[in-house]
């Protein structure tokens, strides 16, 4: 076996993110890492690329190919050994072609008069790209690369080919394959399972149980911290993950499930945001002959209430559309408007905000939050002139915002970038879900969680909208939509290819893939 870890435990403040990790994962095999945001997955992957180390005095033993250390003493240490790692966002620069990201990792080829041979730089990504078997050009930019292309050429560059391949010793995808839709999903696979027929270990921690069973040989779940399986995957079942996965607070009996009433009024009423939504009959929100970036007079409407989900692929528009419609976005025709007050064509964010409409953001780690604050200064972010020397109020608001929405642990003084990704997620929907809304924008808002945090997440979106408030959902996930949604616009060229409801049975995932590749 290429690795094994043993006696690896590791603790924080209040917390004890891994205790006593046993685990080995052998060449030529595929294994997933699985378990609830806040679990120890992410906690693992930093110990074995030399982020963390182990607690003193735990007997922590890290064996890599015949080399055993206590701990690795940071990153190089780890990539000296042989483990590269590949991360939820790849760190290609948009503005940059393929091949000059390439070179920042692996270096600039030079000419004799020491300037930049540019003939020699694309031939090397080529030639990096030939040995990985990926269809690229090198010349393209990074920002026209597609989700699937952009993981597989962060995998070419952490594993490079010859000498530096013979190096690795293990590959690390820490969510390389969330924010990667699902029809581009096999092909991503498959390139993981090539790497694997190199003979390392590919390491997987991922939230999608299906790939999970479609390319893994073995499979580890922690929970809180512990091993609760650890195994080949054909021993396994899907529900019996789920299971694993779940602390046995998070499972909720069906029963209770049922007859359990929204808090949402209560935190609302707290923050002084209570109320009814608007009786006006002009629609939540109404967006007519839109026209900037990628739309070309895009028009619809939402109902106090609704749930309506967009999709698109490509230059369809719906990547430009959420920020677009929360003011972070040149207009260049149409209007937005909400409960019938338009919206000022010079929009902002917080024009956007003080007029009801507010954004839960693809991009978490730039757009979501701030990591060096705690979590109490980034859930009252938005408002906190509110709550301007009303502290009594301030600490009800927020530990009944952790609370309602689950965030875990239940720290509000711990710096935000120390939360799992889920209970990040959870935590910024919690922030523009207490402001009461009158039309809440979510981009992807399961990008990169876990079954329960996922299950938190619905329920939210549902006790909102049955409280009064019009949602707009776009995900790279049909099937999540078609859960949550009662209709859906398929977006193409900047339009509206098609509309899609759940009353008349033509919301599926099969007519949503359909009309998204037509």
């Amino acid at each position: 076996m290429a690795i094994q870890v043993n006696h690896i435990t590791v603790s924080f403040p209040g917390i004890r993110a891994l205790d006593d990790v046993a685990l080995s994962f052998e060449n030529g095999r595929v294994h997933g890492v699985l378990g609830a945001n806040g679990s120890g997955k992410s906690t693992l992957v930093k110990v074995l690329t030399g982020v963390y180390q182990p607690d003193e005095g735990c007997g922590s033993e890290i064996c890599i190919d015949g080399s055993t250390v206590a701990k690795f003493a940071d990153p190089a240490a780890s990539r000296e050994l042989g483990v590269s790692v590949v991360h939820q966002e790849a760190p290609l620069i948009h503005s940059l072609s393929v091949a000059e990201s390439i070179a920042l990792f692996k270096g600039y080829p030079k000419t004799a008069a020491g300037l930049v041979d540019w003939k020699k730089l694309e031939q090397n990504a080529r030639e990096l790209f030939a040995f990985h078997e990926i269809q690229v050009d090198p010349k393209r930019k990074v920002s026209s690369l597609s989700a699937s292309e952009r993981g597989m050429v962060s995998m070419a560059i952490a594993l490079g080919k010859d000498e530096d391949l013979k190096k690795t010793k293990a590959l690390i995808l820490d969510e390389a394959d969330a924010s990667i839709p699902e029809g581009e999903a096999e092909r991503f696979l498959e390139h993981v399972r090539r790497i694997a027929e190199f003979g390392i270990p590919v390491i997987m921690v991922t939230h999608r149980l299906k790939a999970v069973h479609a390319i893994c040989d073995d499979v580890t779940i922690l929970n809180d911290g512990k091993v609760t399986f650890t195994g080949p995957i054909a021993g396994i079942t899907q529900e019996q993950i789920i299971a694993k996965m779940l602390r046995q607070d998070q499972i909720v009996p069906e029963a209770e499930e049922k007859t359990a009433g929204s808090e949402l009024p209560k935190l609302w009423e707290l923050g002084g945001r209570g109320g009814a939504q608007s009786a006006s009959s002009e629609p939540a929100l109404r967006v007519e002959n839109l026209v900037a970036d990628n739309l070309e007079g895009l028009s619809f409407e939402v109902a106090c209430g609704e749930v309506l989900g967009i999709v698109g692929i490509g230059d369809s528009g719906v990547s430009e559309l959420p920020l677009v419609l929360f003011g972070d976005g040149r207009i260049d025709g149409g209007s937005i408007s909400v409960y019938g007050k338009q919206l000022p064509r010079r929009m902002t964010p917080r024009r956007a905000i003080r007029s009801g409409l507010m954004l839960q953001p693809a991009d978490r780690l730039r757009q979501g939050g701030v990591m060096s604050l705690s979590l109490r200064d980034n859930l009252q972010m938005p408002d906190e002139l509110s709550f301007w020397h009303k502290g009594k109020k301030d600490r009800a608001v927020v530990d009944k915002a952790i609370y309602e929405f689950d965030v875990r642990p239940r720290m509000s003084n711990m710096p935000f970038g120390k939360f799992s990704g889920g209970n990040q997620q959870k935590a910024i929907i919690a922030k523009w879900l207490k402001l009461h809304p009158s039309v809440l924008i979510m981009d992807d808002p399961t990008y990169g969680v876990d079954p329960a945090a996922r299950k938190k997440i619905f329920s939210s979106i549902e006790d909102a909208s049955a409280n009064g408030v019009a949602i707009v959902v776009f995900s790279t996930e049909p099937e999540q939509l078609v859960n949550v949604c009662t209709r859906i616009i398929v977006l193409s060229g900047g339009r509206i290819a098609k509309e899609l409801y759940k009353a008349d049975g033509s919301l599926t995932r099969e007519t949503i893939a359909r009309w998204c590749y037509a």
